[in-house]
């Protein structure tokens, strides 16, 4: 084995290096493709052997992956070499689910292009969120997690924050939000582009009761031993596990689209706060484009045309 390679890129390059399924270009894609995942399983999970690959593993690289910006285009091809990879491991332990499956399960969204409105009705989200206070008051296995995502909620629907930058967020940045009234979105932003967004009325309350039971340098969604692409997920799939309780029919019109409809997600309450934030801009008196530019940069985007899909348009 070459000095500094991984055990399961050892074995996977014995695999590639047999097989003859695929044309040579395809091999040599995948192959590439496959080098950083196993990197990433590799510096994540320790992982020995390729038999034990399984959609745990699958799930942190597609959430590594969308914190760095890479496009959904770009990760649906690394799970076709991903997959391809796995059929050629001998006797491997489990399968692999399809991504319609990884979505439903764990609430990761994979759509190519947004279709439609994929906003919450104000039912939705209160019956959700006074369901995951009360799981959070009743202990179990369930609390510390619904309690995170109660508080997540308020922090993606009041403020536009991406699941991946809520559970990021360090008691140093709560701090200085609560002292200044503005949030500064650091180096956990998609593409690492810096933001600052105004601080919320909830996200200041939610906010001061939770530093009370943080510890200085630590996260304030992350568990001490926890990583915070685990953190994201475990919030991510306890929205999957329930949020078909909480679909309405009204809720379901919204979202249509010519393709079917979409689920409650965590991005859809940044819909939610474009919407919202854009109609208390313009009843304010600010046209449009004003708005717009305003909205635009607070939830990360630059091109003012982003602001159409958020509202349903594209």
């Amino acid at each position: 084995m070459a000095k500094g390679k991984s055990p399961i890129q050892a074995q996977a390059d014995k695999l590639f290096k047999h097989t003859r399924s695929g044309s040579y270009g395809t091999r040599a894609r995948y192959q590439g493709s496959c080098k950083q995942f196993l990197q990433f399983v590799h510096e994540e999970f320790k992982m020995k052997n390729l038999r034990n690959l399984q959609d745990k593993h699958v799930v942190a690289f597609i959430h590594a992956r969308q914190d760095a910006g890479i496009t959904t285009k770009t990760i649906k091809n690394d799970l076709g070499a991903i997959r391809y990879l796995h059929d050629m491991v001998p006797n491997a332990k489990h399968e692999l689910t399809s991504n319609d499956e990884l979505e439903r399960q764990h609430g990761i969204e994979l759509e190519t292009e947004a279709k439609g409105d994929r906003s919450w009705t104000n039912e939705e989200y209160n019956n959700m969120y006074a369901f995951a206070d009360e799981q959070s008051k009743e202990g179990g296995a369930e609390q510390r997690t619904a309690c995170d995502v109660r508080d997540t909620f308020v922090l993606s629907r009041t403020m536009g924050l991406r699941v991946a930058e809520a559970v990021a967020m360090h008691r140093s940045q709560a701090e200085n939000a609560l002292r200044t009234g503005v949030y500064q979105v650091k180096n956990e932003a998609k593409n690492g582009k810096h933001r600052q967004v105004p601080l919320s009325s909830e996200a200041r309350e939610m906010l001061t009761e939770r530093l009370q039971s943080v510890e200085r340098g630590e996260k304030i969604f992350v568990q001490p031993t926890e990583k915070t692409h685990r953190a994201i997920n475990r919030i991510e799939k306890y929205l999957g596990r329930h949020r078909n309780k909480f679909e309405t029919q009204e809720g379901r019109e919204r979202r249509s689209h010519e393709g079917g409809y979409n689920r409650l997600t965590f991005h859809g309450l940044r819909y939610n706060y474009v919407q919202d934030r854009l109609n208390w801009e313009m009843l304010h008196g600010r046209n449009f484009r004003h708005a717009a530019k305003i909205i635009t940069k607070e939830v990360g985007h630059n091109r003012l045309e982003v602001i159409n899909v958020y509202l349903g348009k594209k």
